[in-house]
Parts: C-alpha cells; sequence; structure tokens
C-alpha cells in the first residue's frame, strides 16, 4: 500500500476540519488556503470523502465542507480506503476487494506472496483502524505547542 498524494491531502484536510469543531462549514478557498492545497485539486480530494459519508457539503454563499461524523469516530483507516482504495499491497491480498490472478503460477489459497502480502496488509490495517482523526489532531496540536516552545 502506498499512501497517495491525494490520501496525503485528504488526511490534512480532515485534520484541519478536526482542530476546528463546531456547526459552521468551510468553504474549498478556506481550506484550500490553509493547507496549501490547489482549490481544483482539493474538489477531487473532498469528492470520495462526501460519498463515503465522510464529509457533508453545503451550497450556497456560505456553504463549505464539516465533518458527518466526529473526530473520534473516524478512523485512519476510513480515510485512506476512501481515497486510496484496499489497504493491500497486492489486489490478491484484499479483504474487500480480492482479486485471483488468472495467469498466476500459483494456487489461490495456498500462494506464499498472498499469504504475506496478507500479513502486511493485516498490519497495516491495524494501525490505519486504531488510529482516529481526534488523535491526529490532538498529536498535530501537541506537536505544534512543542514547536512553538523551542
Amino acid at each position: 500500500m502506498k499512501l497517495s498524494k491525494k490520501g496525503i491531502y485528504a488526511l490534512r484536510v480532515l485534520r484541519y476540519l478536526a482542530l476546528r469543531p463546531g456547526d459552521v462549514p468551510h468553504s474549498v478557498k478556506q481550506i484550500a488556503a490553509a493547507e496549501d492545497i490547489p482549490e481544483k485539486y482539493l474538489e477531487q480530494v473532498v469528492a470520495p470523502l462526501r460519498k463515503r459519508g465522510i464529509l457533508i457539503s453545503h451550497q450556497g454563499k456560505d456553504g463549505g465542507y464539516q465533518l458527518r461524523r466526529p473526530p473520534e469516530e473516524i478512523t485512519l483507516g476510513d480515510i485512506v480506503r476512501a481515497v486510496d482504495g484496499p489497504l493491500a499491497p497486492i489486489p490478491c491480498a484484499s479483504r474487500t476487494a480480492p482479486y485471483r490472478c488468472a495467469d498466476g503460477p500459483y494456487d489461490y489459497e495456498t500462494c506464499w506472496l498472498r499469504h504475506v502480502m496478507l500479513r502486511v496488509r493485516d498490519n497495516i490495517s491495524a494501525v490505519l483502524d486504531e488510529v482516529t482523526l481526534a488523535e491526529m489532531a490532538a498529536d498535530a496540536l501537541a506537536g505544534g505547542e512543542k514547536r512553538r516552545k523551542a
């Protein structure tokens, strides 16, 4: 699994929103300026997050985006899967969308490489599904305070 640029931007956008709780939507322009992300690209980043129920969008002059659920209920795994798809490093090791290699030299059930990559996928998932957006935001705040004190 490789975290894409879109995945990194998604984490940054959601951290930005998690650090600003409340009922006020944040515009694409605000988020793009704060996180130094091109506005056009930001629209591509938030679209899958909205479709997967992580973000809610509001139309109109005072429109924008806000978290649909509390940051304590959103894991980094939810975010990465929404934007980058399955966490598996190879298609046949995916738990949600496994792909059987038609031309592979090994049997799907006994393939040694698939079994190793399933373990890799399970370990990635264990970490990303344990860390919440709230924890990531809290870590960002703690890191910022440490840098300001130095």
